[in-house]
């Protein structure tokens, strides 16, 4: 047992969730301090079941005075997949067993074995050589999405266990199947859990029939909304006798009750297969006793009903006889509720000690803190350790430092007499360096030579066959994000521009003084401001092919003389499968020509695909884009353009000011 005294159980339904603070300081078991229920307000989803389980609990916790923090888990029954097969054992060790137990869980499992979360047992078979084995499935996204709104409150997660489980140990521990063959009946919201308890025989099943599909077929037959089933449910409900009997007065509530007994019909028609399964495959007994428990066993006549169709006694369950009561209990609201608790009772069960089941399907985040918080003493010692051998080590350092200043001491005798032949090698060396700052300033601006024509040359290499460059304007600072306009307003524009001149639409551009990266006569006297270059704007045209997709002939890539720092998101779309089977990333050239062929329809789009995958090229939409585009009205596909382009990282350069060229 934990050291801790006290923990929560939180038994998570389809419908509510029930909450119990159990004390294990006592020597007689464990003892039950306070308990919550509360249901949801609305119906849980993927989207939503993390927020309304958090807030939910919150509440439950401020308002039942709830101390303990840490936490066993229990899944509803309809969230996770139990099966149960049979392996022989031969002459196999328990390890080989367990290991063929895992094998056979793992091959039954629907699901990526990567997306669950899954656990077995290992079960007494009834037959020599061969051993029963309950395997158990749940959704890795659905326990995670539970544990962290449970840690979000400010709960530390144990263990996460299943409902059916639950039951079964409950039962087992207020001495159900010790004698003969009974039944646990546990009708929730969404499903109901049927336990056969046998000796040390356990099967179970989980059936899609419970309290929901009374509300459904109430709405289906009445004609109305499920809240409003669900309020005659709760007033009128009971289940309806069999044979002549008198109705009661009320119309409705005698409707209500006859479709109660209808769907009870069809669970009563379940729990008679999944007998004879059990008797066939289990090779197990009748059932003798029938106890009923969960949210919807009382309705009235319930076990009635079930004792007149089975032919057998039927009761219902008290799971709080393994247990004690501290006087903190209400009692009498206890009484109304205390069915709906098994699963809590079966929970607090799994941390008073060893239990026929147990089943664990903690996250691997959840294990790693837990393993990490077994380690802690261990670290401690580890840290203590460290901080004696630092401490040594710091006696050393300074028993060295003293060393050092007693040879200083003596070397300052030896220096103070040549003093001025130190101090000049001293500027001399401080020469030096500031000619090698210089030289090297001077080498800075000549790589400067080959960034443009590097810069060029990707540009043609992926331009399409039927695109023409006319002119090429660096943008001087940083590039502005462009909003995308349709084809038809950027005619329009260009329609109005062209009304007032051509806006240089050939040719020309912003001016920028000096030189970028090398070029032109000497400069007298000159001084360098440096500056950034962070894009480009390419304008020419282009003439749409007659079969009206885009030639291209993607050249081959080419180191640049400046680092590129443009990473691609991984993505199935642009990956490559090898010979061999493994897969690799595109380059540079496959993503280009890839990206062509699904969106280049125009040699514009084909341009504009091409840079943006380029890998000096900015791949934003708003940053690497068309913003100028307009069609010829003389010759067919004929089109003009401009396109913004962003480099990914700035390009330097230097404007030369203050002399006179020659």
């Amino acid at each position: 047992m934990a050291k801790e005294e006290r923990l929560l159980a939180i038994d998570i339904g389809a419908t509510s969730i029930k909450l119990c603070e159990f004390n294990f300081a006592g020597e007689d078991g464990f003892a039950l301090s306070r308990f919550a229920h509360r249901e949801y307000e609305e119906e849980l989803s993927e989207g939503t079941r993390m927020g309304v389980v958090a807030g939910l609990l919150r509440q439950m916790l401020a308002e039942g005075g709830f101390t303990a923090r840490r936490a066993l888990i229990c899944m509803s029954g309809q969230s996770s997949l139990m099966r149960f097969t049979r392996l022989p054992t031969g002459s196999f060790d328990r390890k080989q067993i367990r290991q063929m137990a895992e094998f056979d869980a793992t091959k039954n499992i629907p699901f990526d074995i990567k997306e669950v979360l899954m656990d077995y047992q290992l079960i007494q078979s009834p037959n020599d050589g061969t051993v029963d084995i309950m395997s158990i499935v749940i959704k890795n996204d659905i326990v995670e999405q539970f544990t962290s709104a449970i840690t979000q409150v400010g709960c530390i997660p144990l263990l996460i266990d299943v409902a059916p489980a639950a039951d079964y140990n409950a039962a087992r521990a207020c001495g159900l199947g010790a004698e003969q063959c009974d039944m646990l009946l546990n009708i929730g919201g969404r499903v109901t859990n049927l336990i056969f308890t046998e000796g040390d025989r356990y099967y179970a099943r989980t059936i899609p029939i419970a309290g929901y599909s009374i509300t459904q077929q109430i709405a289906k037959e009445f004609g109305i909304g499920l809240p409003e089933a669900e309020e005659l449910k709760r007033q009128h409900g009971f289940v309806a006798l069999g044979g002549a009997y008198a109705e009661p007065e009320s119309e409705t509530a005698a409707s209500v009750s006859k479709i109660i007994r209808n769907v009870m019909a069809r669970l009563h028609g379940e729990i008679t297969r999944t007998i004879n399964a059990y008797r066939a495959q289990q090779k197990g007994s009748s059932p003798a006793k029938l106890y009923i428990t969960g949210g919807s066993s009382i309705l009235t006549y319930c076990d009635t009903f079930f004792q007149e169709k089975l032919g057998i006694p039927v009761e219902f369950f008290n799971p709080f006889l393994c247990t004690t009561l501290e006087d903190t209990v209400d009692k009498q609201r206890l009484t109304e509720v205390g069915h709906m608790f098994t699963e809590c009772i079966g929970l607090g069960l799994r941390y008073a000690g060893d239990c026929p089941v147990e089943l664990s399907l903690i996250p691997a985040t959840i294990r790693r803190q837990q393993d990490l918080d077994r380690k802690k003493p261990w670290l401690g010692i580890a840290f203590a350790v460290i901080l004696v051998m630092l401490s040594v080590i710091w006696l050393g350092i300074k028993s060295r430092g003293e060393q050092y200043t007693k040879l200083n001491q003596t070397l300052d005798k030896i220096k103070n007499p040549n003093k001025l032949i130190i101090d000049q090698i001293e500027n001399a060396v401080g020469r030096t360096n500031q000619s090698q700052g210089e030289v090297d300033n001077l080498q800075k601006i000549l790589r400067q030579q080959g960034v443009w024509p590097s810069i060029l040359n990707e540009i043609y290499r992926v331009k399409p066959d039927n695109l023409w460059i006319t002119a090429m304007v660096p943008i001087d600072g940083e590039v502005k994000a462009f909003v995308n306009k349709s084809i038809t307003e950027m005619e329009q524009e260009a329609m109005e521009e062209s009304a007032g001149g051509e806006e240089m639409m050939f040719g020309g551009g912003e001016e920028f003084e000096g030189d970028f990266g090398g070029g032109g006569g000497a400069v007298a006297s000159a001084t360098a401001e440096a500056a950034k270059i962070g894009g480009i704007n390419i304008e020419g045209c282009s003439v749409m092919p007659n079969k009206n997709k885009p030639s291209f002939h993607i050249g081959k890539e080419f180191s640049f003389p400046f680092e590129v720092s443009k990473t691609y998101p991984e993505s199935e779309e642009f990956t490559v499968t090898n010979p061999d089977g493994t897969t690799r990333p595109m380059t540079s050239s496959e993503r280009i020509i890839a990206m062509i062929r699904k969106t280049g329809t125009t040699p514009e789009y084909a341009f504009i695909a091409a840079l943006q995958n380029s890998p000096i090229f900015d791949a934003d939409p708003t940053m690497t884009v068309i913003t100028f585009y307009k069609s010829s009205a003389t010759v067919d596909n004929f089109t003009r353009f401009r396109i913004q382009v962003k480099f990914v990282t700035p390009v330097d350069y230097f404007k030369i000011g203050g002399g006179t060229a020659k």
